[in-house]
């Protein structure tokens, strides 16, 4: 299926790519041996399994774990080439948003992905997350630095 499913609107092929990439020791998306068990599943039917996940009305858990290992695995990648995104919520919304094979790491990445238009006016899925992100209305759970450039890490 291409449908996004859950409340994180994961794709089943990326759903596979996560959890391929969690046993993969040679992928540049992956997290590390303490990681890969994470997603086993208990059955034997692995597809429905996957769709239960993924589609749970009453247990939101493994679509913000597929979320979150998705987010992790692109950090890695990025991090790993040298390129750290740790800090850019506009990038790895980007790259949350138009997925795994379009992730290339760069030095100057672009915020992008889906259009969406709030009130006539025009934003990308990543600039959306950069809004929300600094405009604080989750500073408790989310705290940010002040600065962009906070020089006192050097």
């Amino acid at each position: 299926t291409t449908f996004s499913l859950g409340v994180t609107g994961i794709k089943v092929p990326t759903a596979q790519t996560i959890e391929k990439n969690l046993k993969d020791s040679t992928s540049i998306f992956y997290l590390g041996k303490q990681y890969e068990n994470l997603l086993d599943f208990k059955t034997k039917n692995i597809q429905q399994e996957r769709f239960n996940r993924l589609t749970s009305y009453k247990n939101h858990f493994y679509s913000y774990m597929y979320a979150a290992l998705n987010v992790k695995q692109i950090n890695a990648q990025w991090e790993r080439a040298g390129y750290p995104i740790s800090d850019r919520p506009e990038i790895l919304a980007t790259l949350y948003n138009i997925g795994f094979e379009v992730s290339v790491p760069k030095e100057n990445p672009l915020v992008g992905g889906s259009g969406i238009n709030i009130k006539g006016k025009s934003y990308t899925f990543g600039s959306v997350a950069y809004e929300f992100y600094y405009s604080g209305e989750l500073f408790d759970l989310f705290p940010f630095k002040n600065s962009r450039f906070d020089f006192t890490d050097v």
